[in-house]
């Protein structure tokens, strides 16, 4: 999986997830609502001189972008956009040589520069470019939709699985105590071992300083575990059959409460439609009279209800888990982290 999709010829050395998939970070509506965390964030951080954004798989930058354009200008004057992806396109940027976590969950090394400094990055349209993740930020970290890209392993009563389903090795020491801790499964029942996405994940959350980490992707806790691999492939916007050559994406659902608990920070965990109705998002369809008084005001309040709803479908995109996890900071200032009245 790791050559997959992150090797020379790899899926995301050489594509874009927006060629080949609908994903939350495409729409400005989910755009509209990170801005609204960020500002939130940044207020319960004191207004720092430096307000870090920092998009881990970030495609060609769409979220970024779309939520500098949601921020207020003020804000949006002290932020420094990262955009994380693991090679970068010329129609992207030029790459950069900045270093640290791997997009497919491993370590570069020791001797690598780790600040978020611009001299590492390459800058274009107010976002900064980097193959890999800083260190030191204060602010708001993204991962939409990358956890369920980093490579891991399959296994099945106490053995590795090859791409055809077959036993390999035995597991190691730590895959086996996961399982036994995360994903108990009986006799021939798959499992989906987890301890690279909890490794990816913490060592993510680990760059700040201060601030807030938020995973946005398809998962599942214990007790709740799929009875099948959700091992897929997606091409030309299509769900095809995982293929191992690089010619698709391939995916697998996260166990959000494993990576939660991997990171040792405090965390909230809720789905996409409470999360986005938090920040005040919502598929609430406009007046029928709005359509006598402003026809072109209603059809375009219209089709933004009918967008939202897209994100929060139950059996859509409004499928994901929101992982919120903080340092550094009083979640009694942050809005978004208040239990529900």
């Amino acid at each position: 999986m790791r050559t997959a999709l992150y090797g020379p010829d790899g899926f995301f050395v050489r594509e874009r997830p927006a060629d080949h998939f609908r994903t939350s970070a495409q729409s400005p509506h989910f755009a509209r609502a990170i801005a609204v965390l960020a500002a939130d964030v940044d207020r319960a951080l004191g207004s720092p001189e430096v307000f870090d954004l920092v998009d881990v798989g970030a495609g060609r930058g769409e979220l970024l972008h779309g939520v500098l354009a949601a921020l207020d200008a003020p804000l949006r004057a002290r932020v420094r956009a990262v955009a994380v992806e693991v090679s970068a396109r010329a129609h992207d940027a030029a790459e950069s040589p900045g270093e640290a976590v791997g997009l497919d969950g491993t370590d570069p090394g020791p001797d690598t520069d780790r600040g978020p400094g611009p001299a590492a990055d390459a800058a274009v349209h107010g976002v900064m470019w980097r193959t890999d993740l800083p260190r030191g930020l204060t602010g708001l970290l993204l991962a939409t939709e990358w956890l369920d890209n980093v490579p891991l392993d399959l296994a099945r009563d106490g053995s590795y699985l090859d791409t055809d389903l077959n036993p390999g090795g035995p597991l190691d020491v730590a895959d086996a105590a996961w399982i036994e801790r995360w994903w108990p499964a009986g006799p021939d029942a798959i499992v989906e071992v987890g301890r690279s996405r909890d490794k990816a994940w913490a060592d993510a959350v680990g760059a700040l300083d201060a601030g807030l980490a938020l995973a946005v992707d398809y998962g599942h806790r214990l007790g709740e575990r799929p009875l099948l691999p959700t091992v897929t492939g997606f091409r030309d916007g299509r769900e095809v059959p995982p293929a191992f050559d690089g010619s698709t994406d391939i995916t697998c659902h996260v166990a959000v409460d494993s990576v939660a608990a991997a990171a040792g920070t405090d965390s909230l965990l809720l789905d996409q439609r409470t999360a986005l109705h938090r920040l005040g998002v919502t598929a609430q369809r406009p007046p029928l009279a709005l359509a006598s008084s402003d026809p072109v005001g209603y059809v375009r309040a219209l089709a933004a209800a009918s967008e939202i709803g897209e994100l929060t479908a139950a059996s859509g995109l409004g499928g994901h888990w929101w992982l919120a996890q903080w340092t550094g900071l009083d979640r009694r200032g942050l809005p978004f982290l208040q239990p529900s009245t």
